[in-house]
């Protein structure tokens, strides 16, 4: 995740001020659940029983942003262990320099896990570049053999076009990436940029025969309010494989929900929770839907139809 540039702002404050406007409108009618419409049936049944869950972390999420994630699902009955993308205290981490360092060492922190649970079997949730982390490790470390469900939050199944574009201009990482790389560890293109670009061998490999690999139940949920993972269309699936997308807009169109929303937002949270125990691809809706005739904040606030420019 890439520090936020002026143009993201911008969109941001936007789509906060027309929200303020749809909500003084909406605000007598009753909040409802929102159903997801799975574009076909699971090939593939459920376990039966509840399983431990990895929390794969955002690139530069801190430890008690990841932890106060870990608590929110906790309190849904979940058992949640976090595995931090980056450890601030071991530079090589740095989701700037690498992405598949950061798999490896999910590789062991998973052998560990294993150990002290007796569990063989898990759930994973993600969010943002923890979706490349946990998917190169399910193709690339032996992680799929361990994994039931994985639910990804905007983990840019099909690259990073702003990486891309980076790597395009020469600028990968771009210069306000590179205060976040120790000088002995800094190179152009990083492999942060090869591993994680659009346009990449990296990413055609991760997802060539198909994204989705057998035997792991996905979810690849993503809102069209997103700035960080923008275009949204990039967060998900397509191919053979048991997945189900979810565009938040579909169960609640009225919902803010951007980038640090998918996991801040209680009913976000209680999404991942609903998945996780029984399939369900529900949330409560913060905001009721649009009265006949009256346009929902969606098509107020059309999404972004390409990545944010590096200026």
């Amino acid at each position: 995740m890439i520090p936020m540039t002026a143009p993201r702002r911008t969109v941001f404050s936007l789509c906060v001020i027309l929200t303020a406007a749809i909500t003084l409108l909406l605000s007598s009618l009753p909040a409802h659940a929102g159903d997801a419409q799975p574009p076909a049936p699971a090939e593939s049944p459920s376990t039966d029983g509840p399983l431990p869950v990895i929390y794969v972390s955002a690139s530069n999420e801190s430890r008690d942003s990841a932890e106060s994630y870990a608590s929110s699902l906790r309190k849904h009955g979940l058992d949640v262990h976090v595995f931090m993308t980056w450890e601030p205290d071991d530079p090589t981490t740095s989701p700037y320099v690498t992405v598949k360092g950061n798999s490896a060492r999910l590789a062991t922190f998973v052998d560990k896990l294993k150990e002290e649970t007796g569990h063989e079997k898990f759930d994973v949730v993600t969010w943002s570049q923890g979706g490349f982390v946990t998917r190169y490790w399910l193709k690339d470390f032996g992680g799929a053999d361990f994994v039931r469900k994985a639910v990804i939050l905007s983990g840019m199944i099909k690259g990073s076009p702003h990486h891309a574009d980076a790597l395009r201009k020469g600028q990968c990482p771009p210069p306000n990436a590179r205060l976040y790389v120790p000088q002995e560890l800094l190179k152009s293109p990083s492999d942060t940029c090869l591993e994680m670009s659009s346009e990449g061998e990296s990413i055609r490999a991760l997802n060539t025969p198909s994204e989705a690999l057998p035997g792991i139940k996905y979810y690849a949920i993503t809102t069209k309010q997103e700035i960080n993972a923008a275009p949204y269309e990039i967060n998900l699936m397509d191919g053979p494989g048991d997945y189900t997308n979810i565009i938040t807009q579909d169960l609640c169109p009225n919902d803010i929900v951007g980038h640090g929303g998918l996991t801040k937002l209680p009913s976000m949270q209680a999404l991942v929770s609903n998945l996780l125990k029984d399939d369900n691809p529900t949330m409560p809706c913060m905001a009721p839907d649009s009265p006949d005739g009256l346009p929902t904040l969606g098509e107020i606030t059309p999404p972004l139809t390409s990545a944010p420019s590096l200026g």
